[in-house]
């Protein structure tokens, strides 16, 4: 099972929302404004989410929406 199949649509929206609010920052930068149930599937979402290319992220290691 890959990452996209085991992440809801909504979890993959909810990130892309959370980077659309607060764009340019890092990954550690972002999990502090989640909830701890959030957080700890922040890593296979936001993997997800890079994977269907909904946010992508630079050399910085800074997170932007696409």
């Amino acid at each position: 099972m890959g990452g996209t199949e085991a992440v809801s649509p909504y979890q993959r929206n909810r990130l892309r929302t959370l980077v659309q609010g607060h764009p340019g920052r890092t990954a550690a930068e972002l999990e502090t404004l989640l909830s701890i149930s959030e957080r700890i599937l922040f890593a296979r979402v936001l993997r997800s989410t890079r994977e269907c290319c909904m946010v992508r992220m630079d050399n910085d290691g800074r997170i932007w929406a696409t």
